[in-house]
């Protein structure tokens, strides 16, 4: 056997390995797309849930306690849908960790807003006119 018949052995190997994999693939992405509960593009935590539903309850005109229930129950119907399964007590502590979150960043926002500002001076000619 000289290099020329082992290169092309091995080049029909190579190949034959490549089309296995191609055809495995393949079959995958097919009984993926014809499986009867479709794949999920993008799942959301907790976190991320309690984080619109603290947003969206901070638009409410009623008091804060009843703000956090609203959020409470928001997140554990939202969290129901998705099959995801939350008790009561984490909801109310992702609600409240979402809403600790969101006033520190608020905070934060308002600090370098703060930093950011330069006073106003003001100059006044007379002082330097009447020592002179």
């Amino acid at each position: 056997m000289n290099l020329t018949e082992l290169t092309a052995y091995t080049q029909i190997v190579v190949l034959a390995i490549v089309a296995i994999c191609v055809g495995i693939s393949t079959s995958i992405e097919y009984f993926a797309k014809k499986s009867a509960k479709p794949l999920p593009k993008q799942v959301m935590t907790i976190d991320e849930i309690a984080k619109f539903v603290v947003s969206e309850a901070a638009t409410l005109d009623i008091s804060g306690a009843e703000k956090k229930v609203k959020a409470v129950q928001a997140l554990l119907d939202q969290a129901k849908q998705e099959n995801k399964p939350v008790t009561e007590t984490v909801a109310k502590g992702a609600v409240q960790h979402a809403y600790d979150q969101m006033t520190a960043d608020q905070a934060k926002q308002e600090d370098t807003q703060d930093t950011n500002a330069q006073p106003i001076g003001f100059v006044s000619g007379d002082d330097n006119d009447d020592k002179n």
